[in-house]
């Protein structure tokens, strides 16, 4: 009987560890900064953005999380200008896309992305930003702006 209870738990042992050191393996390790958001109102918040600037941390994003905590998010960068398509699978919360020009200033909005939903969203706009918040945390518009440092963060 006590063998059958090592033999069990070591095989638990040998199934989990391994998704276990892949996952880590697996996710990227994400910079962060402090951006300020300005709402139309001319009232501010701070936010802090981990950075996907590459296709690893791009392609992974904010999947595989439980949570976010709040005043936060992610920033998107990518070098060029260009159409950006996003989708949602494996991530537990819902989400708001802002879509941004070279000035941080909101051009498009996707508000309320579903969790897991794998439809594909699509800028209509050729942009360089894109920042994800949790859905509905942020007021925000058309035309509100996000101070970062964004000549720097395209070098």
């Amino acid at each position: 009987m006590l063998n059958k209870i090592k033999f069990t738990l070591l095989g638990i042992f040998l199934t989990i560890l391994p998704s276990i050191l892949y996952a880590e393996i697996k996710s990227p390790i994400f910079k962060q900064i402090l951006c300020s958001v300005n709402f139309g109102n001319n009232n501010a918040q701070n936010v802090s953005l981990e950075i996907a600037d590459n296709e690893q941390k791009r392609s992974y994003g904010l999947m595989n999380r439980e949570d976010m905590k709040s005043n936060s998010g992610m920033l998107f960068i990518w070098k060029d200008r260009q159409i950006r398509n996003f989708w949602m699978k494996n991530t537990h919360f819902n989400l708001d896309l802002f879509f941004l020009n070279n000035q941080g200033e909101i051009i498009e909005i996707y508000k309320n992305a579903k969790a897991f939903d794998e439809t594909n969203i699509k800028s209509q706009n050729e942009v360089n930003f894109v920042v994800e918040l949790s859905s509905g945390e942020y007021p925000l518009f058309i035309g509100d702006r996000f101070n970062c440092p964004f000549k720097e963060l395209l070098k």
